[in-house]
């Protein structure tokens, strides 16, 4: 965070009262949520109105609470500045606005239903080498840690990249209104957080938010040519920069003759009348469309194509996101246990079949927790039974009793149901699988992590995957 003197940011937002504490500290550090443990020259937005009592803080120097209920901050001694505001909210945004506006550096915002994490992951690491870049970590993407994030942004900062989920309708948005990103990505738009979305269309909308605050003469908006959802719900009509990538004639980053390689994808980029033979790690056909949007993205950055895909070349896998690693008896695991989702789960057992041509292909599959419950669960389950029999899967492992569903859907379109088993513990699935376990086999291990967590699935990992650096 670049160091602001108080009376700069009261300045910001306006309309405070002070009612306790004199002078004018350097903040160092803001937070929205009161805790215990604090750093010296922390300012203080009581968002959450918890309870504050100022004995924990008497160590520290240079506290200073931003508040709209003082009554709730009680035991504050005298090193404490307690400052009143008749509108906690607005004075909250006005903060994160001022903030943002203080970096006139290019933003990229990274959303999609999957995809996001691995596409923003090639674009920090694209960017790293000629920029000073600030970036989400891993997946830890949510609503709570975007302050965090953008209070990293310092004088040094040359350009950064975000991850902004969508668990509900008003998520994206918010995330929008933090980073204020001028190039913006829509990966992708299936069915995820039906947990929080009443109808797959509440939530297929939700993501629409993609193009909310967006410049519409100089913010660029990169979306998925081939994905029929976007043209559905995302409306570009007001916006003069909108790039399109995908393998559909009229993308302007478009894939063709698109290969499995040794441990990646090839495939020529397609751009402004030239093209470009590219190689990217990791294999499916869904790493080609986060290849083409990382590239369009960095382009608008100011990085050329060349150089993108030079960099793109030693891109580095995220963990447990179709991970291939080497299992016991020379097996094959496919690790795609980081999180679960219906596209996520299509796209790993699309990859299963096209690496299994001549191959025994096992898919372990396991519950989807944003799903949640209800008929649109149920339908999202059995969906996945019916692209297990698409897959032309030998054997099917339902793992779980939540996601009972998918042998279901598999039996409905035409599985063999001698070809599917139902297992509640990690224990259960080793044994059922242990005598395929040869250089003959691959398996899909598409469990989430939560479940992954239990004693019976560490157990499993460890037999299932040699030398796991879990």
């Amino acid at each position: 965070m670049i160091h602001l003197p108080l009376s700069t940011i009261l300045l910001q937002i306006g309309g405070v009262e002070f009612l306790q504490g004199y002078g004018n500290p350097v903040i160092h550090y803001v937070m929205n949520v009161s805790k215990r443990e604090i750093d010296d020259n922390t300012l203080v937005f009581h968002m959450d109105h918890e309870k504050i009592n100022g004995k924990y803080w008497k160590n520290n120097e240079s506290i200073v609470i931003v508040t709209d209920r003082p009554d709730l901050c009680t035991d504050l001694g005298d090193s404490i500045f307690l400052i009143k505001t008749e509108d906690l909210d607005e004075a909250y945004w006005k903060f994160v606005t001022y903030y943002r506006g203080l970096f006139d550096i290019p933003v990229i915002g990274v959303t999609g239903t999957c995809g996001k994490t691995t596409t923003k992951e090639m674009i920090r690491q694209i960017l790293k080498y000629d920029f000073n870049v600030k970036a989400t970590w891993m997946s830890m993407n949510s609503m709570s840690v975007n302050l965090r994030y953008l209070m990293k942004l310092e004088k040094e900062t040359e350009i950064a990249v975000y991850e902004m989920p969508v668990a509900y309708p008003g998520y994206l948005k918010v995330a929008c209104t933090y980073f204020q990103p001028q190039i913006r990505i829509l990966l992708n738009i299936g069915v995820h957080h039906l947990a929080d979305c009443e109808t797959p269309e509440e939530y297929m909308k939700a993501k629409a938010e993609i193009v909310d605050g967006l410049d519409p003469e100089h913010g660029v908006l990169i979306l998925n040519a081939d994905d029929e959802n976007i043209k559905r719900v995302v409306n570009v009509n007001h916006l003069k920069r909108v790039v399109y990538f995908g393998k559909s004639e009229h993308s302007d980053f478009r894939a063709t003759n698109i290969q499995y390689a040794n441990d990646g994808m090839i495939f020529t980029l397609a751009y402004l009348d030239e093209e470009y033979d590219v190689f990217v790690p990791g294999y499916g056909e869904h790493n080609i469309y986060n290849a083409l949007a990382s590239i369009a993205a960095v382009s608008y950055a100011g990085v050329t194509i060349e150089r993108a895909i030079e960099l793109l070349a030693s891109f580095e896998q995220v963990k447990e996101h179709l991970e291939f690693k080497a299992g016991k008896g020379g097996c094959t695991v496919i690790d795609d246990t980081w999180n679960s989702a219906p596209l996520s789960m299509a796209t790993g057992l699309q990859v299963l079949s096209d690496v299994s041509k001549d191959k025994k292909s096992i898919a372990l599959l396991g519950y989807m927790p944003q799903l949640g419950k209800g008929p649109y669960a149920v339908e999202q389950y059995e969906e996945m039974g019916r692209k297990a029999v698409e897959a032309n899967i030998d054997m099917l492992v339902v793992v779980g009793e939540k996601a009972k569903y998918i042998g279901l859907g598999a039996i409905k379109h035409g599985m063999d149901p001698n070809k599917i088993h139902y297992c509640e513990t990690g224990y259960e699935v080793f044994d059922l699988i242990e005598p395929y376990l040869s250089v003959d086999t691959n398996i899909l291990l598409k469990i989430t992590y939560r479940v992954m967590k239990r004693e019976s699935f560490k157990k499993l990992r460890k037999n299932l995957i040699q030398h796991d650096d879990e």
